[in-house]
């Protein structure tokens, strides 16, 4: 017997690579877990009977001899009848786009890429082979994409994830659906946890990163726990959020990052978890709340990339003015130099800026021969060699400044400019 199966808790994407591996290989039944997420439910509760599933508590694992694997590399994650599995005496097939992990299973043959979705792989295949594809595949295939890359807007997103869409809408791919679908509404209960999440959750200022850490236990078992993730990482403003809530006798950690500096990947893998390196979950089974809290706390510092500070994007060395220069001077100076602004020095203590808008401010009353301290900005925000890169941006936002001189024992060391920042958001 030949299956194609996904992971428990299965999203959009699982669904997808489901179906569209079915089209790859027709012969093969295609299993849906038991355990999905609640927007896909909602989904088969009304399309369930345009795709021919079979549900995994259904299937005769003993007479399994062909597996493929979509979204998925682990057999860990199919759920309680692994144990029925016998590997060694399976042909498995693997597509994904996971990172590959030590616990990845041993595959006949595997298509492993880094790219926003799963599903896209398999239409890529689809592509190549001209096999036909409805407007309700391809609008579930566009929810599998659309959903894991975030809109297209989490950093995992690809061209071919753009590519692949773009097929897709050539299919006649219905976009209400996907909106309908993707934007999923909490129920009284979610919206209770998320209430008791967020008023339990402890702040961590961190290398210039907000980390919250949330933890709660509630009775019997609640689902979406990553769909209300998702909604305090919004609400927090937060560039990383942990919730670790026990149901039942089981505790399940949920990550979700806004930073390109973390990688929570680490910290999960260490409970037996995964995932991406922004969004990923992990299930430790029979603990206490208290002592997993404990060792997330301890692990924190694994989700932190190093830090991008003042000093590694900074110009330097720079030069100064004083307030009794001239403001043709200073504007001869910068446009040899190739600067934007110039800082104002007075017995050895910074006291304003000077840039371009300041002298063609001057300029245009015919004032070149003022001394700058009459049209430089006094008192100017500054910064430290070690002022992350974050910090350098928040900064820039709430002063709406283009320039920040760089201090250090009271003399500047450098500036860093709107230029320097876009460098190295681009690059």
């Amino acid at each position: 017997m030949q299956v194609i199966i996904s992971h428990v808790n299965t999203d959009f994407d699982a669904l997808a690579s489901l179906i569209a591996a079915s089209r790859l290989h027709p012969d093969a039944a295609v299993v849906i877990p038991n355990e999905q997420t609640a927007p896909v439910r909602q989904f088969l509760a009304i399309y369930r009977d345009s795709f021919d599933l079979i549900e995994d508590t259904h299937v005769d694992w003993t007479e399994v001899t062909d597996m493929i694997l979509v979204d998925v590399a682990s057999i860990s994650r199919l759920g309680n009848h692994t144990g029925k599995l016998d590997e060694g005496q399976m042909t498995i097939t693997v597509y994904d786009h996971h990172t590959p992990g030590e616990n990845n299973v041993k595959s006949n043959h595997e298509v492993i890429e880094p790219v926003g979705a799963t599903v896209t792989l398999l239409i890529e295949e689809i592509i190549k082979r001209e096999l036909p594809v409805s407007p309700l595949e391809a609008t579930l295939f566009g929810l599998g994409i659309y959903t894991d890359t975030g809109a297209f807007t989490f950093p995992n997103t690809t061209s071919r994830d753009f590519i692949a869409a773009s097929f897709l809408l050539e299919q006649d791919m219905n976009l209400e659906v996907i909106q309908r679908f993707s934007d999923y509404k909490l129920n009284p209960d979610q919206q209770h946890l998320l209430t008791e999440l967020f008023s339990d959750a402890k702040t961590i200022d961190q290398d210039g990163l907000t980390l919250i850490v949330s933890a709660h236990q509630i009775d019997g078992f609640l689902i979406e726990l990553a769909t209300i993730t998702d909604k305090l990482l919004e609400l927090s403003g937060a560039d990383a959020v942990l919730t670790v809530v026990k149901m039942e006798k089981h505790v399940h950690i949920v990550g979700r990052g806004n930073s390109n500096r973390i990688d929570l990947r680490p910290l999960l893998e260490a409970f037996g978890g995964g995932g991406h390196p922004r969004a990923g979950s992990a299930t430790v089974r029979k603990s206490e709340l208290d002592d997993v809290v404990a060792q997330v706390d301890e692990h924190l510092d694994l989700i932190l990339k190093k830090a991008v500070i003042a000093r590694d994007i900074m110009s330097h060395p720079v030069e100064t003015v004083a307030p009794d220069t001239r403001v043709e001077d200073v504007e001869s100076l910068i446009e040899q130099r190739g600067y934007s602004g110039c800082p104002v020095m007075e017995d050895g203590r910074l006291i304003g800026i000077i840039t371009l808008r300041d002298i063609d401010k001057a300029n245009r009353h015919d004032l070149g021969h003022a001394p700058v301290k009459a049209f430089m900005r006094e008192d100017p925000v500054t910064i430290k060699p070690e002022t992350t890169m974050e910090e350098i941006e928040e900064l820039i936002i709430t002063h709406n400044i283009g320039r920040l001189p760089v201090m250090e024992d009271g003399q500047p060391v450098g500036i860093v400019t709107r230029t320097d920042i876009i460098q190295v958001l681009h690059s």
